[in-house]
């Protein structure tokens, strides 16, 4: 699709209005699209929840990762194949050991036998500009995009302040999967 919208420009100016965030109000943002999350049936009804391990002030997970032990859910995480620009989720506990992984993001230290998820899970993903009919633009890396399509059995909600949902429709190519929902600090989209 054909928009006035430059993915490299969009890129750009959100991760510079996210890295303005001071390290006090990325986390009260953080909490509050937390909350929004916690009192939605969407979190309620699903037992594995995969988060990712923010990084650039994007909306934390630590929360909703400590809470859903709490809760006897099953946590996974992506952890990504640089070379073949892949990732798949794997679980994790209160016990994994963690490592500095791809694009200095932390992943776990996956044991000999660690098995990547297969059952449908709920996928929160981070994303750096939103339109309101689900388009988003990452880091241009595709992973999503390519995980989701070969495992379509998952439901996906992205997190992202307020601030990152622009009015204009943003640029998006074919392949681009889209979240099924986007939850920022005032609403669930």
């Amino acid at each position: 699709m054909e928009s006035k919208l430059d993915k490299k420009q969009l890129r750009k100016a959100m991760q510079q209005r996210r890295a303005a965030l001071s390290t006090e109000e990325q986390q009260r943002r953080s909490l509050q699209i937390t909350k929004q999350l916690f009192q939605s049936a969407l979190y309620d009804k699903n037992i594995r929840i995969c988060i990712y391990q923010a990084f650039r002030n994007e909306v934390s997970c630590d929360t909703i990762m400590y809470e859903s032990w709490k809760c006897g859910k099953e946590v996974f995480v992506p952890v990504t194949d640089e070379q073949n620009k892949t990732m798949e989720f794997y679980k994790v506990t209160e016990q994994t050991q963690w490592r500095l992984g791809a694009y200095g993001i932390m992943e776990p230290v996956l044991e000999a036998a660690a098995k990547p998820l297969t059952e449908p899970a709920l996928i929160l993903m981070p994303g750096l500009v939103f339109d309101r009919d689900k388009h988003r633009i990452g880091y241009g890396g595709g992973y999503y995009d390519k995980y989701l399509a070969v495992h379509p059995i998952h439901v996906t909600a992205a997190l992202c302040y307020d601030f990152q949902i622009v009015s204009e429709d943003l640029p998006y190519e074919e392949h681009d999967i889209l979240p099924d929902y986007i939850i920022t600090e005032d609403a669930i989209f």
